[in-house]
């Protein structure tokens, strides 16, 4: 498989923030996704997709490899869009319509759609049908997004503290006070480098 560290893939604790963090850095806007199959491989390790739908949908980009190339296409967009969204939500601020329209739109591809509905108190799903083919591997990653969004103030979105990194985190802990993407990844290097700085001696994070 294209991606090769299984917690890697989960360090955002949620399968919309995971699938926006296979931007890796600014400077690879293609990150862990360079075709078809990543995307497959992606939803397979994080549960979006079973072992036999993820057969079936790869032998979909040998037999039907125009659609699928689309539907990536299309896979890239909404990641953009879900990381436009997650940094609003870290930041407290307000979802833009165009993103809304763009997840709601993702949810009808999905077998067995849903819907984004807003109301008086935020946001809720109701039920919408919609095609099958290729494009409805987006559906488990819009709903994903679409929970989060319907969760409203009692899910904590942060990014992660390190201002090199890009990556973003569902904090599930109970103090709601998470910093880093991972302690492995960046929390033990930036806390490394802060010693470093108390001590005079510079250190790159």
């Amino acid at each position: 498989m294209a991606i090769a560290r299984r917690e890697v893939v989960k360090i955002g604790g949620d399968l919309a923030v995971d699938f926006a963090n296979t931007v890796h850095s600014p400077s690879d806007p293609a990150g862990s996704l360079s075709s078809w199959n990543d995307l497959i491989d992606f939803l397979e390790l994080r549960g979006g997709v079973g072992p036999g739908d993820g057969a079936r949908l790869r032998a979909m980009g040998e037999t039907d490899a125009r659609r699928c190339a689309a539907a990536f296409a299309q896979a890239l967009h909404l990641r953009e869009t879900i990381r436009a969204m997650l940094d609003a939500m870290a930041r407290k601020r307000s979802l833009r319509a165009g993103w809304v329209a763009e997840v709601n739109e993702a949810l009808a591809w999905g077998a067995g759609a849903s819907r984004l509905f807003r109301e008086d108190t935020g946001w809720r799903l109701g039920f919408s049908p919609g095609p099958a083919g290729p494009l409805r591997v987006l559906g488990p990653i819009a709903r994903a997004i679409a929970d989060l969004v319907t969760s409203g103030r009692t899910v904590e979105i942060g990014k992660c503290a390190n201002p090199r990194c890009v990556l973003y985190f569902r904090d599930r802990s109970r103090t709601r006070r998470r910093r880093w993407c991972s302690m492995a990844v960046c929390g033990n290097r930036m806390k490394v480098a802060a010693h470093f700085r108390r001590r005079g001696r510079p250190r790159r994070a």
